[in-house]
């Protein structure tokens, strides 16, 4: 029953991202670039993501316009959180590159088993700070929203692995396109991100408002 809630709620989602990208278009290449120049630094990439996480919310919100002074609140809030959290699969994804190549040159296999589990860590933790810095992009506090975010991940396994995927070919297509990586990315990406939690998470709403009323 649970499978079949989230097939359901995924593909709502999918059919809402094309709609929106497409009616958000120009906002969206802007959010790309600025992205994109924001992230140069790259210590910066966690910020630069949030507010992004926030600027689509506020496009998706019945105002359908970015709100300056909202992003400023946020990333006042939980900005250096952000740069924290995403270094985590930075680091860890360092770590496995840098045990496991010697390892598998050599056939170490405490190097491999090092690099096994970074690289784990790596993926998982990639995949936690999407709900996560969903969370924090609507002003939760960094510790709530992780705990979010790792609930989020553990309750809905196939959307998330289904999400990274398509972030994934979004990545490879608009890098082969070269140009089109800095335009589209980042607004494409993050608003299957963001649309994909929200539509889990207003279902699950629903469904909680029904049970409530179920048990009455």
């Amino acid at each position: 029953m649970a499978e079949t809630t989230d097939q359901i709620a995924f593909r709502s989602a999918l059919t809402a991202v094309p709609s929106f990208v497409y009616g958000n278009a120009l906002r969206l290449v802007v959010l790309s670039v600025a992205w994109v120049v924001c992230s140069l630094p790259l210590i910066t990439v966690g910020p630069a993501t949030l507010l992004a996480y926030a600027a689509v919310q506020d496009l998706r919100s019945e105002r359908n316009a970015v709100d300056v002074s909202r992003l400023g609140s946020v990333l006042r809030r939980n900005g250096v959180a952000s740069v924290v959290f995403s270094g985590v699969p930075v680091v860890f994804g360092g770590i496995s590159v840098l045990y496991g190549i010697p390892a598998l040159s050599r056939g170490m296999l405490l190097g491999e088993i090092i690099a096994l589990i970074a690289g784990y860590v790596a993926m998982y933790s990639a995949l936690v700070l999407v709900p996560t810095f969903s969370a924090m992009a609507r002003g939760v506090s960094p510790v709530s929203a992780l705990r979010y975010g790792i609930r989020w991940v553990a309750s809905h396994p196939t959307a998330v692995l289904s999400m990274a995927l398509l972030t994934v070919v979004t990545l490879v297509v608009t890098a082969l396109l070269m140009v089109a990586f800095p335009l589209l990315f980042a607004g494409i990406a993050f608003s299957l991100h963001v649309i994909v939690t929200d539509e889990f998470d207003t279902r699950a709403d629903e469904n909680g408002r029904a049970s409530a009323l179920a048990a009455v």
